[in-house]
């Protein structure tokens, strides 16, 4: 039988060794591309349409790798796809790493083409969103910042972003009246339960990095404030200085995965930046979304 003292050694040991686990697992994680088929149904499409989606690629030599930037190319590129999805956060604060991203991303091959629109760290700097939006056109990626346009019978429109403008979704949606398939690209989730008195038959966002450290049964760390009284937040020192963060990222609970308002959908990418390299149950994702009619 273990001694109490053979207990106690054994117990620090694997605190010990768990420490050095965790931060290798999560940096490893956060270089580990997962690939997610997400199946949509769309009102008044006439035939499925494949469309691939990068998210939150926060390119600046430190929250990426390289290498994971050239595979999610890759892998978009043998799927074989109708169109690209962009929705923003290409850079984390300077925008020059962008002048090395978007040739890259110009490589993206589809039927219809790449669309992209910026996100908030894309407007980070006073000159930030000319030079992304710049970069991204020269290299054939058409920057959807309150418009849209017609691949087939879709709508696919953008908007600026949320927090940093210029953010006008009514003048995408409202000249299509409800009356044609629209896939949205808008950066934060948090537009999308704005948008209720529009068709929007797919939002794709992103913004989230699914809250990037996920527990088992508890979800985003970033959204357990949710769960406990304010009388215990403010008991807690750290709770407390934590709890404006959650609202400050998304106010509403859409972290990653599909959700739905009455007939408009919204799929939120986890993305594939992290900051400092950490991934805990919520590895960086490249997409592909096959829409079919509605029956």
């Amino acid at each position: 039988m273990l001694t109490r003292r053979q207990l106690l050694l054994g117990g620090f040991a694997a605190v010990g060794g768990g420490a050095v686990v965790l931060p290798a697992w999560a940096l490893h994680e956060a270089d580990s591309l997962q690939f997610e088929r997400v199946p949509v149904q769309v009102r008044g499409l006439d035939r499925p349409l494949k469309v691939a989606q990068l998210s939150d690629i926060h390119w600046d030599h430190a929250n990426v790798p390289w290498r994971s930037i050239e595979r999610a190319v890759e892998m978009v590129n043998a799927l074989d796809v109708d169109l690209v999805a962009l929705t923003g956060d290409f850079v984390t604060h300077h925008p020059q790493p962008i002048h090395e991203l978007a040739p890259v991303l110009g490589a993206l091959r589809s039927r219809h083409g790449s669309f992209a629109v910026l996100g908030n760290h894309d407007n980070v700097r006073y000159d930030s969103r000319r030079k992304i939006k710049k970069a991204l056109e020269r290299s054939g990626i058409a920057v959807l910042e309150n418009r849209w346009t017609r691949v087939g019978e879709l709508a696919v429109g953008g908007t600026g972003d949320l927090w940093f403008g210029p953010y006008d979704p009514a003048r995408v949606l409202t000249p299509l009246r409800g009356r044609t398939p629209t896939l949205l690209l808008s950066h934060n989730p948090d537009t999308f339960w704005r948008l209720g008195d529009f068709r929007i038959d797919l939002q794709l966002s992103g913004h989230t990095h699914g809250g990037q450290v996920r527990l088992p049964g508890l979800g985003p760390v970033l959204a357990l404030n949710n769960r406990l009284s304010r009388k215990v937040k403010d008991y807690l020192p750290e709770l407390a200085a934590a709890w404006p963060y959650k609202g400050w990222v998304i106010k509403s609970n859409a972290w990653a995965g599909l959700y739905q308002q009455a007939d408009n959908q919204l799929y939120v990418s986890r993305g594939m930046g992290r900051f400092k390299r950490l991934s805990i149950g919520c590895p960086p994702e490249v997409t592909l979304i096959e829409l079919s009619p509605a029956a």
